[in-house]
């Protein structure tokens, strides 16, 4: 907008609006300036403010009506137009008509102080339209318009060709899937669909006004109409358009992927306009017995649709492969759901995942980068969050791509990098959705046996940053899979409870095709076991009595299937055998007062921290130290759960055991957030570890920032909430149905015989002792003595000469003979492991026949609650990107999560 003067003029058309009632349809004064004296999208949204839109709609509701539909109307004629791309003032007006509408839809949505709403009676009622009469519901056609507007000739499409008059031209925008070369978009036609599809994201946020608990509940008319419609070509063109610009490659040669700044370029916000309405549009179904209308509308035109959709896939070549296995009769369905479900072609399917690989892949060495850790700076632009998001929609909505990971070349190579996002993003709660997408992925995947057995092949270390690896040049896939597991319910975050189930069904799933487990993994999957069997971590949640049924079929599938394979873990399960027992001989009274005394010294130790932090820590050490070591080591375990008060502050390790050594150079190179996979959580993450899931979202969100709520029942009790009370039918619904006699017969069965082995290594290293000092004896007695002046001789020339032989062999045999007791525990433990590993071990066996378990995974179901979380994700997404530059749903009353905004 030019000067004062201009953006004074548009001002006084604002509050014309509001304050005189029901102006004339002729009146052009008061509606052509907001089309004319914008120059761009801050200006109207900087000049039109909430506070105004809502004094519009309140108090002169009429006058907000009719701008919407004379807005509309110009914008439908501005698009109808054959030389919009040679008039830059109909370019101009046309984009001030998007920019417009999309500042006033989101009012639309919301509901009035009243608690009415007006999106029915402007959207998707039959009324006059203004200047002709005829009746017309401005919903339909208005999302019908801005579809058309994203393969607008001149406009978002290049311009037709001579002999091509086509006003509308659906085309497939970038190359990839049903398309080999690109248009050759210019830098207006990419900023021109940023407009359009912003506009279009926005009449399909309704769901953002919709509590979460009736999100699945109630249809999203705009978003249906868009989704559900019959028009093959229109759908298809529209789908591989978002697909191809999302996963387009925007790095060019060798340039690092890192951008200090955090504004998009244009290249960039188009690609995340792409992913949002890609998500939105694949995730939608609509209600049962609630499409009403669009149903109807939908079958009205289906025939001529699919007549034009066969044509064409007859004539276009590079048609993409799920319109050839697609039949006309789709029925009222989602068709970009269809879609990507007939997907099947190599080619397509190489193009998805190498490009998801790449974006996750560019996104990871921008965070390894020297100018992220200098700057401590996330890469935006690479949206790896977005990419797993794609890779979980397609994965759900196609199976065949699931069998393509499975035996893609680097399927292993996205696994790794998925667990550098977890293990990157874990202690970040703003990363919390991306971890839980991520884990939703592996449990998926882990299904498949095919993809469990890749998981034993050796794992390259050196795709991860120094401060992820593991001192142990023997891991397998596996091995770093389930320290990384560790390292998650370890930390004992709020936020990534709903994570843990996965994570564990994943070692579960994974557990059958396990081969030489290392005994770094073994000690800490074992030490993970020892809390979640503890009695009184139990009866803490309902929840938690599924997370030792999963661990418990993890021990019952090696015993069963892989025991040889595994000596490490079953050296460490005998050792751990007690844990077993303890749970055959689960006392409900004793879990009870097990965990009463526990939260009564926990209850101390908080009053303690009112003194001071470094009090405090004193504080817990000696309570600590007060208590037995079965009952100090369960102390540490309530750590895991977040049912106890916010302020209760975990010991410093989850298992009693230390650290991983790391060396100085190492230590500095490590962010303050971030740490090797099994290793110990710091002081500050255990202490921040069991605040209340706002104060860490809190912490972590940025102003603006949003917080998706209403996703399920919270892990801390509320006010007046009632803790979980458990009772004796409850312990007898689940402790019979557990499989451990088998488990505790084989562990006893083991035990016996390294017994047997550890006294045999035992006396052989005591004969070796006798045997070596009566060596030495022997020696010592064959050395006669020489004459007084001989031996002085002697002593005078050994002050310059080195030592005998026979001395050096003497002092020799003195260290050997007492490292023999030094060196005792590891023969007895390599002879055991050998042991553990040989057909010996097998044949000692006691009959597993009638007890084996028949392999089957627990597979991964699509519950209302993760629907609803879902979908509470995509739009918190939408709504955080939205705030910059100009804050689209800003200050609008969104009822789908609760927003934050932080000082």
């Amino acid at each position: 907008m030019g000067g004062e003067n201009s953006k004074l003029a548009f001002r006084k058309c604002v509050f014309r609006l509001a304050e005189q009632r029901s102006l004339p349809d002729n009146a052009e004064d008061a509606w052509s300036p907001f089309w004319i004296l914008p120059d761009g999208p801050h200006d109207v949204f900087s000049l039109v403010t909430p506070a105004d839109i809502r004094r519009i709609r309140d108090t002169a509701q009429e006058n907000y009506i009719k701008l919407i539909d004379k807005v509309f109307d110009r914008l439908l004629v501005l698009k109808a137009s054959k030389d919009l791309a040679k008039n830059p003032t109909s370019t101009k007006q046309l984009l001030n008509c998007i920019r417009i509408l999309t500042r006033l839809v989101p009012f639309v949505y919301e509901a009035c102080p009243d608690g009415s709403s007006t999106e029915d009676i402007i959207l998707w009622t039959q009324r006059p339209r203004p200047g002709s009469g005829a009746d017309y519901m401005l919903g339909r056609q208005l999302v019908s318009a801005v579809v058309d507007l994203l393969f607008t000739s001149g406009f978002t499409v290049p311009p037709a060709t001579v002999g091509e008059d086509a006003v509308v031209r659906y085309t497939i925008w970038e190359n990839g899937i049903g398309q080999t070369a690109s248009l050759g978009s210019s830098k207006e036609h990419i900023a021109n669909r940023i407009e359009v599809l912003r506009l279009l994201l926005v009449l399909c946020s309704k769901t953002m006004y919709v509590p979460a608990a009736r999100s699945t509940a109630l249809p999203n008319r705009a978003l249906h109409a868009v989704a559900y419609n019959s028009n093959k070509r229109m759908v298809l063109c529209l789908l591989c358009s978002l697909i191809n610009t999302s996963l387009r490659d925007r790095v060019q040669g060798w340039a690092i992927p890192y951008r200090s700044s955090t504004a998009l370029d244009p290249s960039d916000e188009l690609s995340l306009h792409a992913f949002q309405t890609l998500f939105i549009l694949l995730d939608y179904q609509t209600p049962a017995n609630k499409a009403g209308d669009e149903d109807a509308d939908s079958a009205e035109h289906s025939a001529d649709a699919d007549a034009d959709a066969d044509a064409d896939a007859d004539a276009n070549a590079n048609t993409p492969s799920m319109i050839l296995v697609t039949g006309t009769a789709t029925g009222a369905q989602n068709l970009f759901r269809v879609f990507i479900a007939k997907l099947h072609r190599t080619q397509e399917f190489d193009y998805l995942i190498s490009s998801i690989i790449r974006l996750l892949d560019e996104a990871m060495r921008a965070n390894m980068s020297i100018m992220a850790s200098v700057t401590k700076q996330s890469t935006r632009h690479a949206m790896p969050q977005e990419a797993c998001i794609l890779l979980w929609i397609l994965l759900e909505n196609n199976s065949p791509l699931k069998n393509y990971i499975v035996d893609h070349n680097n399927s292993l190579k996205l696994f790794s990098v998925l667990l550098y996002f977890m293990l990157n993003g874990y202690s970040d709660p703003s990363q919390a959705g991306m971890v839980r997408t991520i884990s939703h992925i592996l449990h998926y995947l882990s299904e498949d046996s095919r993809f469990a057995t890749r998981l034993m092949q050796p794992f390259d270390q050196s795709i991860l940053p120094g401060n992820m690896r593991i001192a142990d040049a023997s891991l397998t896939h596996a091995d770093f899979m389930i320290n990384t597991v560790f390292t998650l319910l370890s930390a004992s975050k709020p936020y990534l409870v709903p994570v843990y189930s996965n994570l564990l069904l994943l070692v579960r799933n994974v557990s059958p095709y396990l081969t030489q487990v290392s005994q770094t993994t073994a000690e800490k999957f074992i030490s993970l076991f020892d809390i979640i069997s503890s009695p009184a971590f139990i009866i803490t949640e309902p929840y938690h009595i599924r997370w030792l049924i999963y661990l418990i079929e993890v021990f019952d599938y090696v015993v069963h299937y892989r025991a040889a394979d595994n000596p490490c873990l079953m050296y460490t399960m005998v050792k751990a055998r007690s844990c077993f027992t303890r749970l055959r001989s689960f006392d409900l009274d004793k879990a009870k007062a097990e965990l009463a005394m526990l939260r009564e010294k926990k209850g101390k130790a908080d009053s303690a921290r009112t003194i001071g932090r470094a009090q405090s820590h004193v504080a817990i050490a000696s309570i600590s130290s007060d208590l037995p070591d079965d009952v100090s080591s369960r102390l540490s375990s309530i750590s895991l759960t977040t049912e106890t008060t916010d302020s209760a502050r975990p010991p410093r390790s989850i298992d009693g055991a230390a650290s991983p050594t790391v060396s100085s150079k190492a230590r500095g190179k490590r962010p303050d957030n971030v740490q090797a996979p099994g290793s110990n959580p710091s002081e500050h993450e255990q202490s921040s570890a069991l605040e209340s899931p706002t104060a860490q979202v809190d912490k972590g969100k940025g102003k603006g920032k949003s917080h998706a709520a209403g996703k399920g029942k919270s892990v801390n009790a509320a006010p007046g909430q009632k803790q979980f009370q458990p009772s004796v039918e409850w312990v007898f619904s689940w402790l019979p149905d557990l499989p451990l006699d088998p488990i505790i017969g084989v562990l006893d069965t083991l035990a016996a015989h390294i017994d047997r082995i550890s006294e045999e290594v035992q006396r052989n290293a005591d004969a070796a002792a006798v045997a070596a000092a009566a060596e030495a004896a022997d020696v010592a007695a064959m050395q006669q003595p020489e004459s007084a002046a001989s031996r002085g001789d002697v002593k005078a020339d050994a002050l310059h000469q080195p030592q005998s032989p026979t001395r050096q062999s003497a002092d020799s045999t003195h260290i050997d003979s007492g490292s023999v007791f030094a060196m005792e525990a590891v023969d007895s433990t390599s002879a055991i492991i050998h042991w553990l590993s040989s057909d010996a071990m097998i044949q000692a066996l006691p009959d597993l026949e009638d007890s084996m378990p028949e392999i089957r995974p627990r597979l991964q179901g699509l519950s209302p609650a993760m629907i609803v979380w879902f979908r509470s994700l995509l739009w918190s997404l939408i709504y955080g990107s939205g705030m910059k530059p100009f804050g689209i749903w800003k200050n609008t009353h969104v009822r789908l999560f609760v927003v934050k905004h932080s000082a």
